[in-house]
């Protein structure tokens, strides 16, 4: 049997100990048999890596478990908030901005103390945008105003809510709703990877037979666009900001200066881990061809802003 270095191929499976202590911290500074529950939970998400080689599998096996184990031990202190912002914003560790997580820290804290309410704080930590800076101010502003509203009390057991995508806690606070409904590429998708700048086009060869294509596209340098932007054309089908968006809007630096809405039919490609993960945000776009057709032409808007490409990433015919 494999062991647990053995696995340690992402940040999260490096971060367990981290993980581990943390929870120790919460389990046995808590009265009553919490400590006892703890140790459990600690053998427990060792058992993950042991038995799920697929990456993806074993992550969400360790979210399910740490989601479990914070609802157990949910209280309401300060331990408690400082435990949930670390697993929430600081893994992977390389990532951090310690100057910049510390101030939201302090302002999950001052939520705490406003509310008495940990997993709100949390929860508010979670959402809070550390790029462009001005945003770090909102954990504060939410203080001041839950000054002046009566003491909020979460279900201990929004705590698995909370933390169940912990490995990807940053799809959580950018793009859950994209998230539920991407698909996945077409298996039979063919690689082509083109960058069409505005006005350009290119013809891709069409199998004989084929009735329609499926072409995987995203942006370049288009996050500042708003939806309904014309982007380009699939055998004269429009392309637009919204059908596809800015390949790396959904990152932390940019997500929150984007005006790109998420794609209609987003593929489900996540890219990075904890609170540095992101949406690859291509979108999928099908279109009839009729029988015979030999090639697909497939062009850029011409009015595109100069530094802003459409990019076809893949086609699958069928």
């Amino acid at each position: 049997m494999k062991s647990l270095a053995d696995f340690a191929t992402t940040p999260i499976d490096r971060a367990l100990p981290v993980v581990i202590a943390i929870l120790a911290i919460l389990f046995f500074t808590a009265k009553g048999t919490k400590g006892t529950k703890g140790f459990v939970s600690f053998v427990v998400i060792l058992l993950p890596p042991l038995f799920f080689r697929d990456e993806h599998t074993r992550l969400l096996a360790y979210g399910v478990v740490v989601a479990i184990a914070m609802a157990l031990a949910a209280r309401d202190d300060i331990v408690y908030v400082i435990a949930g912002v670390a697993l929430l914003r600081w893994i992977p560790f390389g990532d951090v901005i310690i100057w910049r997580e510390l101030f939201v820290l302090a302002g999950a804290i001052a939520i705490y103390f406003a509310s008495r309410s940990a997993l709100l704080a949390i929860a508010a930590a979670l959402f809070t945008p550390i790029f462009p800076g001005k945003a770090m101010l909102i954990p504060f502003l939410v203080a001041l105003i839950l000054v002046f509203l009566p003491k909020i009390r979460v279900p201990a057991v929004a705590a698995c809510a909370l933390f169940i995508l912990w490995p990807w806690s940053g799809l959580m606070a950018r793009v859950l709703v994209p998230l539920m409904s991407a698909e996945p590429q077409p298996e039979t998708s063919k690689p082509v990877w083109i960058a069409l700048q505005r006005g350009e086009s290119v013809s891709i060869e069409t199998p004989p037979n084929a009735r329609e294509v499926t072409i995987t596209a995203s942006g370049a340098n288009a996050e500042r666009l708003r939806k309904g932007t014309l982007m380009g054309t699939v055998e004269g089908k429009p392309i637009a900001i919204g059908d596809i968006a800015d390949f790396g809007y959904t990152r932390r630096e940019q997500f929150f200066r984007s005006r790109n809405p998420s794609p209609k039919r987003p593929i489900d490609d996540i890219k990075g881990y904890g609170a540095s993960a992101w949406l690859h945000t291509a979108g999928l776009i099908t279109v009839h061809v009729p029988r015979g057709t030999k090639s697909i032409r497939i062009a850029a808007a011409p009015d595109l802003p100069p530094n802003t490409r459409l990019q076809i990433e893949a086609v699958d015919f069928r």
